[in-house]
This record gives structure tokens, sequence and C-alpha cells, in this order.
């Protein structure tokens, strides 16, 4: 046989052997579908000793699972490399706002798609597909559902820096306050607290001029005192004398009554004045000798003679005098002096 027939036949069947058709001729890989990325690698690795290369590569971290696994080499029907298929557990992303639920997906090695595309970040995800828990090959997107309605928060009553703090917790901003002062207050608003409205939207206020002052608390007031419930003045004590009988008497003051004193301001006269003072003494007399209250003396035989004397005489006489009677009675005696009268105390 030539020998360039020889090259040409030789040449033929290594070109044969080397076309991916010997690669297709290659046994599948044992079956590690469900196995944990753990699991799977052991036996590939560990009890074949094949080589294993993971999509995504490398491996993510936490638990992965085996979705499926394929040949990628052999020699003479025997393997020698395997690709395996991993995926992950989708987390829980319901209630979140979409900036968060989209942060948390792609910390698990997903992505996420929407079906609101006028959605915001602060819409919140009402359903999600996968299920919270449900396998997703890595790399896959959750598929989210999104709710954008929010409460609206009672704002009547707040100051305008409040209220912008709160409308903007529930993701929604004032309408109207764009020049509010900051002593203005919040005196009405549409739509009213309670109501719904989505997210990105704005609430209509209605500002006043001055904050809100509290009301002021008049202290109670005290009903006007009676003229009975005055307290009627005690009758003057009668001075106590340490002296005996004899002993020389006192010397009762008298007293000048100017024009103040008797009322000549009022246009009273001065000699009526004098007639009602000497009037009220004769009836507060007239009082203690009906049983009224006296005041204590240390002996009670001692008894006094006052004489009640009018300005016509600055220096009156008083005369005490003894009596044995436990109960003495009062004797009013008038002298016919018009400018002097007596007031004297015996037996009866």
């Amino acid at each position: 046989m030539p020998v360039r027939l020889i090259v040409a036949l030789a040449m033929a069947a290594a070109a044969f052997w080397a076309t991916p058709a010997q690669a297709t001729s290659c046994p599948p890989p044992p079956n590690v579908t469900g196995q944990t990325y753990e699991q799977a690698y052991e036996t590939l690795h560990g009890h074949f000793g094949y080589g294993v290369v993971t999509v995504p590569d490398p491996a993510p971290p936490g638990t992965s699972f085996v979705s499926s696994a394929e040949t990628v080499s052999c020699i003479e029907f025997k393997i020698t490399g395997v690709r395996i298929y991993l995926e992950g557990q989708v987390p829980d992303l319901t209630g979140m706002t979409l900036t968060a639920a989209t942060a948390e997906a792609e910390k698990a090695g997903f992505g996420v798609t929407t079906r609101q595309p006028e959605a915001t970040g602060e819409w919140k995800v009402a359903q999600q597909t996968p299920a919270p828990g449900g396998r997703l090959a890595y790399g896959q997107a959750v598929s989210l559902l999104l709710d954008g309605s929010t409460e609206v928060p009672y704002l009547i009553g707040r100051t305008v820096d409040e209220a912008r703090q709160m409308a903007a917790d529930r993701g929604l901003t004032l309408r109207g306050a764009d020049d509010a002062r900051d002593n203005q207050i919040v005196e009405d608003q549409n739509p009213p607290g309670g109501d719904e409205l989505t997210i990105g939207d704005a609430i209509d206020v209605v500002l006043s001029e001055v904050s809100p002052v509290s009301p002021s608390v008049s202290p109670p007031v005290s009903p006007p005192a009676s003229p009975d419930d005055s307290p009627s003045p005690s009758p003057p004590e009668s001075p106590r004398s340490e002296e005996s009988p004899e002993a020389s008497p006192e010397a009762v003051p008298t007293v000048a009554l100017s024009g103040e004193e008797t009322g000549s301001d009022f246009g009273v006269p001065p000699g009526l004045a004098v007639v009602v003072v000497a009037a009220a003494l004769l009836g507060l007399a007239g009082w203690k000798a009906r049983g009224g209250r006296r005041a204590p003396d240390r002996d009670h035989d001692r008894r006094r003679e006052v004489r009640l004397v009018s300005r016509a005489d600055p220096s009156p006489n008083v005369r005490i005098h003894e009596s044995r009677d436990s109960r003495p009675a009062v004797r009013l005696h008038v002298v016919p002096d018009p400018g002097r009268q007596e007031i004297r105390e015996g037996l009866s």
C-alpha cells in the first residue's frame, strides 16, 4: 500500500474521534437533582472523582440546591467533568417597600420585576411569585405585585413642619404649604384623615394665620360675703382692777370726737353723733344686764361705776362701789346737765 494512502487513513480516523459526536455519547452523570450543593459535591467529586463546575460560579453563600446536572467531558465513555445548575430559596418580600424588596432579592441572588410601571420605591409588595420559601434559579427575577395605597394622616391642628413630616412618612406631600410660615397650623385638609391615597399623591391643606393659643382659664370668683357672714364684734371686756375698793379710781380717758369721726363729712351734726354713741353704749349696758356675756373677773364682788361724759367734761370722775349680791342689776341715771351723762351700776 502506498505510504500516502496509509497517512490519509490515519488522519481521517483521528478526525473522527475528535468530533463532537464522541462527546454526545458520554454517559449522563449520577442523579443529584434536589440535593444541596454540599451533598452533590460530595457525591460527584468525593465518591466518583469527577470535576464539578457550578452555575453560577462561584456558588452563592447560603443554602443552594441542584436543579439539574450534565456531563461536560469524558474519555472512552468515562466521565471526567460535570456541570451542575444551582437554585436558591426565595426570601419573603411581602410588606416591604419596592426599594427594600429589590435590595433583599439581590442579596439572595435574584432580581425583581413588577407589574406596575408607575410604581415608585415607596410602594409596598402585596404579593410575590414564587411564594416565600419557593425555589428559583439564581439570576432569575421574582415577580412582584405592588400596592401603592396609603392611609391619609390626621393633620388638622398640626404645625406645618409636623404635617410635612407625617405626610412624608406615608409617602405623601402637602399642596398649599409651599410659602407657609413657621407659626401657621393646618385648619383643614382634603382628603380627610383616615382616607386612602396612592403613594406619591398630595394632600390639600388650608393653613391659619397664627399658631393656636390655649384658652386661658379664669380663676373661680368667690361670691361676695353677705352681711350675716361677717363676725359680730365682741363686746369690750370690762377692765380688771387689782386694787382694793378704797384705792383711787382709775381715770377713764376721754376721747375727743373730731368732725371726721362723728361723720361731719357726711352731713351729720357733731351733737347728733354724740347722742348716737351714747345710745349705743346704753344699749350695750342693757344687753349685759339681760344676761349677756361678761368678761371674767377675778373678784366677782367688785363692781364698777362708769360715767359717760361728753366733750364738755374733760376729766370725769369714776367711782367703784362694792356689791355683795351675786346677781347685780344695772340702774341708769341721767343727769339733767346737757353736757354730762352718767351710767351707774348698783343694786336694784
